[in-house]
């Protein structure tokens, strides 16, 4: 290494233009006069003698009187361990962001395993209150009326909120569309049955599911994290879609859907049968994640296998892709659901504002 690359690294690791001169001139002298090492090192002389003390204050030099300041440089262990150490977390900060690098991303994330369904229950309450876009559940009678404030509240906050009763057999079922309505956005039925697990899936995050409820084995999972929402959202999509409809918030325009599979189901028969379909947007841009909202006219819609032909798509056509594309004045959009990334926009709602037929 050069002189004058040696110096550079020592005012990397530090010392002061004048230090890492007056410090490699003494290696190359070995031991010398003050005088002598400001004169060889280019260090003013009156500035030599603060560099010196200041080096050795840091373990680089040794100075000594004999007719004048004298300084020696010892054995470089010492003095050079702040280095290393240095030049160790470098190498660890190198390794670490290589390593970073090659992990795939990570989220925070939580899953835990309870023992009480009542854990799980008050959970839910406590999510809905905090939900703002959308609520998937399934729940037994009881469990219904138990949650029926706080249902309300989330409904009259504009969320989205969709219910399957499940009754148990040894339950009478006494609900009719009236009991749902300013509660809930739609509500179906299953048949009786045991053993149906509570569920509840809030703004596509946060989950509470619990299995045989009111018996030895009763346990649950509450989870708090969007990589897998999807597994807790089919199992709804599923059971909902065999279910029997019980309430529909009112089918005239403005028709507000949480979920863009439940809009798209709607929009595909509409579009094949040439009808126009104006739609607002509610959502964010995939790339920037900045808040977007805008009205346009819907043109098309894709998802994977064979287009639905008489009727709307299954929830099995829409298990993968789910795409509506939108044309405003001056371009198309492609909008897609929670956790878009391939799509222009992740939409929170859609909006229906107008449907009108050619005939």
């Amino acid at each position: 290494m050069e002189t004058g690359e040696l110096i550079s690294v020592l005012k990397d690791a530090g010392l002061s233009p004048y230090q890492a001169r007056a410090y490699v001139t003494l290696l190359e002298l070995g031991a010398a006069s003050a005088s002598e090492i400001a004169t060889a090192s280019g260090v003013p002389g009156p500035r030599i003698y603060d560099v010196l003390r200041d080096l050795e204050d840091d373990g680089y030099v040794v100075t000594y009187e004999q007719d004048q300041l004298y300084a020696r440089a010892p054995d470089p262990a010492d003095a050079l361990g702040s280095l290393r150490n240095r030049v160790g977390r470098f190498e660890s900060g190198i390794e670490e962001i290589e390593s970073r690098w090659q992990q795939p991303e990570t989220h925070d994330h939580e899953i835990t395993i309870v023992r009480r369904f009542t854990t799980i229950f008050e959970q839910a309450r406590r999510d809905i209150r905090d939900a703002e876009h959308h609520v998937l559940m399934s729940l037994t009678p009881v469990q219904f009326q138990k949650l029926r404030p706080t249902l309300r509240e989330a409904y009259e906050r504009g969320v989205y909120t969709s219910v399957v009763i499940h009754p148990r057999p040894d339950e009478e079922f006494s609900l009719d569309t009236e009991d749902f309505e300013g509660i809930c956005t739609e509500a179906r039925r299953t048949v009786s049955c045991w053993g149906k697990p509570f569920a509840a899936l809030i703004d596509h995050q946060k989950v509470g599911f619990a299995l045989y409820i009111g018996s030895a084995d009763e346990y649950g999972i509450l989870v708090d994290d969007p990589l897998h929402e999807f597994v807790f959202w089919f199992y709804l999509a599923g059971l909902a879609e065999i279910a029997e409809p019980l309430h529909q918030d009112s089918t005239q325009l403005p028709i507000v859907f949480g979920e863009i599979r439940d809009c798209i189901r709607m929009v595909e028969p509409l579009l094949r049968d040439d009808a126009t379909v104006i739609a607002q947007i509610h959502g964010r841009w995939t790339h920037t994640k900045r808040a977007c909202e805008f009205s346009g006219q819907l043109i098309d819609i894709q998802y994977a296998g064979e287009p639905a032909t008489d009727g709307p798509a299954s929830v099995f056509h829409l298990i993968g892709q789910a795409t509506l594309v939108i044309e405003t004045d001056d371009e198309h959009y492609t909008i897609g659901g929670h956790g878009a990334t391939l799509e222009d926009i992740e939409v929170d709602r859609v909006i229906i504002e107008d449907i009108t037929f050619l005939n």
